[in-house]
């Protein structure tokens, strides 16, 4: 019975602890603006190609 409520101590002890959150905010914003700057350049690509082919001399 001790372990369980030992356990069960160390468990809300963690699910109350705040520290690291916000890095994981950051990481989780910044995975965000990663794939949307891909989405764009790869919707971006063709459109960018087609312009300098319709320049180029």
């Amino acid at each position: 019975m001790a372990y369980y409520m030992k356990t069960k101590e160390q468990l809300a002890t963690f699910a109350a602890n705040q520290e690291g959150a916000v890095t994981v905010d950051f990481v989780v914003l910044t995975g965000g603006v990663v794939l949307i700057a891909i989405a764009a350049a790869t919707a971006l690509t063709s459109k960018v190609n087609t312009a300098v082919s319709v320049i180029s001399l």
